[in-house]
């Protein structure tokens, strides 16, 4: 008896979509009409973004990766009351408004958490 094999890779699960949707493409394509199904990945909203988090006594340092000038000191209260306020505080101020840049915050929220346990 075989053992199940589990929940399909997402690899597998897209070579299988695209595999799919390739007779209706090449219709479109020889009917000579845009094809809603051309797919792909759109582009990224913006440039990619790094923080660097450090967490000292009372504090938490944070700055983008190769802008110095972005350096600043969060302290851990503020941090304690909501970890996404401060994300999105600091990244509304160093890389831009979330509609312009995308979710650069949840990034930042996901750094700054393990650096508070440790």
């Amino acid at each position: 008896m075989k053992a199940a094999k589990g929940p399909p890779k997402k690899a597998e699960v897209n070579d299988t979509h695209q595999a799919a949707l390739a007779p209706c493409r090449e219709a479109c394509h020889k009917a000579g009409v845009a094809c809603e199904y051309e797919g792909g990945r759109s582009a990224n909203v913006s440039e990619k973004v790094s923080f660097l988090v450090e967490k000292t006594d009372k504090r938490v340092r944070v700055m983008v990766k190769g802008r110095p000038e972005t350096e600043e000191v969060i302290p851990l209260a503020t941090l304690k009351e909501s970890i996404n306020k401060a994300a999105y505080a600091y990244t509304d101020k160093w890389v831009g408004p979330r509609e312009e840049v995308g979710n650069k915050g949840g990034s930042l929220s996901n750094r700054l958490r393990p650096a508070l346990k440790a």
